[in-house]
């Protein structure tokens, strides 16, 4: 049985996050502006989208179908970046191309994954295992795709315990909560969502942080958690009844800057 679980694991000097349990459907509702311009770094279907004669690659232009492109569920891995306008392709060298291709096929960039002639401020790669890996030129936008992914998993949390029949409204996860969650990022945030509970009609989310810090590379979700050594900090909690969100600490010093 899949698990239910938020991983993210932040690389600073990168502005790199790699992630479980979040999807291009956050990315959706998260960012606060969707891009205007998308170019796939694998290839999509050439009868559904356009292809750039200069590069080679797919590209789709056009909002709605992004944003239909990004909630449709996909047989292989999705990989892309946004690019400011649409003749800014037409400018890349073949050194340039190919840094793109290299950066499709190794998921990872032979030099910065941001473009200066593409203007670009994210680039999504999708993992075989599930996983993700996104850049993003200004890290704080994570912080809301983090906040939709908490919503989305809170809400699957609640519809799977058949006690509650009522429909749910879950806003978004205060500013405050998730800075705190963001700062644990760099030791590997987990929010483990099955082993949520409720007590006194509040859904209670144990959150943890890897006591062992692992490349970032190899991160594996397959992994039982014998070998996989996590340390409870903090319980993300949710108000049924009044919708408040709120976090109890358990391990102050884990909340705090490390060198």
């Amino acid at each position: 049985m899949q698990r239910r679980y938020i991983y993210a694991n932040l690389e600073k000097l990168d502005n790199l996050v790699f992630a479980y349990g979040i999807d291009q459907s956050d990315f959706v509702h998260g960012v606060k502006r969707l891009p205007e311009n998308l170019v796939s770094l694998v290839g999509v279907d050439d009868e559904d989208h356009a292809v750039n004669a200069h590069t080679g690659l797919n590209v789709i232009n056009d909002e709605n179908e992004i944003r239909r492109y990004l909630l449709q569920t996909h047989p292989l891995p999705v990989k892309w970046l946004d690019y400011d306008e649409v003749g800014d392709l037409d400018f890349l060298t073949a050194s340039e191309i190919a840094e793109l291709l290299y950066l499709g096929h190794m998921d990872r960039p032979i030099r910065s994954p941001f473009n200066y002639k593409l203007r670009n401020h994210y680039v999504f790669l999708e993992q075989r295992n599930g996983g993700i890996k996104l850049y993003f030129y200004y890290i704080s936008a994570f912080s809301h795709v983090l906040s939709a992914a908490i919503v989305r998993h809170t809400l699957a949390a609640y519809r799977g315990r058949r006690m509650f029949t009522r429909s749910l409204r879950v806003p978004k996860v205060p500013e405050a909560i998730l800075k705190q969650l963001v700062r644990l990022m760099s030791d590997g945030l987990f929010i483990y969502f099955d082993q949520s509970m409720i007590r006194q009609r509040q859904l209670l989310v144990p959150v943890h942080t890897e006591m062992a810090n692992d490349d970032i590379e190899v991160f594996d979700p397959a992994r039982t958690d014998e070998n996989r050594r996590t340390h409870n900090v903090a319980t993300l909690q949710f108000n049924l009844v009044s919708g408040e969100w709120g976090l109890q600490v358990h391990d102050k010093l884990a909340f705090e800057d490390h060198l």
